[in-house]
This record gives structure tokens, C-alpha cells and sequence, in this order.
């Protein structure tokens, strides 16, 4: 019975993880196009690299409010707002990067990556100069590295967070594995 129950949970998640995303790709029109990705301040104060379209009025209305960012964001919504006024990335689309790559707990992966942003121990100290280990600085790091992207695709959310995901050289060359393109239609579909 047990060997069933886990069986069936994992098929669960296979499909809302893996099968169900599918036809949200590129150039879906149900998937929104415009994200606030900046908070407002950023544009007042000029130190934005990256173009003011994604940040509109009706962008902010979108189906994660307020609250539904801080759900996201669990135990680290201080940190994720703190993070948001050093890098001038949404607290929504913070939030949603975290809930994703680690539901918002400090794990660490298979694959090495530390924190509830899931960064590598090595981007976070060459790169990023934030201690991985430490919650607070993760995020931090996660979000400069996240604005690097955005600057680096030209404030293409899609190819940034596929970079955040599967790296930038693997998403520059062209070639974006399928675990990347779901992670980032998950992270848009939360932070939309």
C-alpha cells in the first residue's frame, strides 16, 4: 500500500511539474507578457539598466497580490523585501524564483546549489560576494544575480530565468533544456 501511495504521488508531481507546463511555451497568449519586474523606485532614481516596459500599472494587478508574495516567500518575506530594495527586482517575482527552486527552505540540492535561492557556492563568492550559507545573503545574491541576467538577455524574463536555471552560456549558445523552460514558465506563471 505504501509503495501505491508513493507511486501516485510522485506521478502527481511528475505531471504538474513536467507534463502540465508543456503548452505554456513561447508565444502562448495565454501567458502574461508583461511583468512588473522592477518596483517603482528604481525608475524614479534612474539606476535602472533595464527597459521601463516591464514596469506597468496592470502588471501590478496581476493574480499574486500582496499577501500571495509573502506565502510564496514564507519565513524569508523580510529578507526577499530587503533583497527588492538593494536590486530593485519585484518582491513578486523574488518570491516566486525562491518558491520555486526551493520552496523557500535552506536546502541543499543534488546538484550543490545552497540557500533558498539555490545558488552555487562558487557564483555566490567569486560573483556575487555573499556568503551562500547565510539566508539573508542568499537571496541578496540571488536577486544581484538575477538583475545581471535581466541585464545580460536585455530584460528578457523568459531567458534570464532559463539562465537562472541551466546557466548563461548553455541559454546564449541557444541550446535550453526542457527542466529550464518549465522552471521559468512556473516562475512567470507565479510572479505574473
Amino acid at each position: 500500500m505504501k509503495n501505491f501511495f508513493v507511486a501516485a504521488v510522485t506521478a502527481g508531481i511528475s505531471f504538474l511539474f513536467i507534463i502540465a507546463p508543456q503548452p505554456l511555451q513561447r508565444g502562448n497568449p495565454g501567458l502574461p507578457t508583461k511583468f512588473a519586474l522592477l518596483t517603482a523606485k528604481s525608475f524614479a532614481t534612474g539606476g535602472s539598466s533595464i527597459p521601463p516596459r516591464y514596469h506597468s500599472p496592470s502588471a501590478a494587478a496581476g493574480p499574486l497580490s500582496m499577501r500571495a508574495w509573502q506565502r510564496l516567500a514564507g519565513i524569508y518575506s523580510q529578507d526577499v523585501v530587503y533583497a527588492s530594495r538593494q536590486t530593485g527586482i519585484s518582491r513578486k517575482l523574488l518570491a516566486a524564483v525562491m518558491h520555486v527552486e526551493s520552496r523557500a527552505s535552506n536546502v541543499v540540492s543534488d546538484a550543490g546549489a545552497v540557500g533558498p535561492m539555490q545558488l552555487m557556492p562558487s557564483t555566490a563568492w567569486r560573483l556575487l560576494h555573499v556568503n551562500p550559507w547565510k539566508p539573508r545573503q542568499n537571496i541578496i545574491g540571488g536577486a544581484r544575480y538575477l538583475r545581471r541576467l535581466l541585464t545580460i538577455f536585455h530584460g528578457h524574463l523568459r531567458q534570464a530565468l532559463e539562465a537562472y536555471n541551466a546557466g548563461p552560456t548553455t541559454v546564449a549558445q541557444g541550446v535550453i533544456p526542457i527542466p529550464a523552460q518549465v522552471y521559468a514558465t512556473q516562475v512567470m506563471a507565479l510572479a505574473a
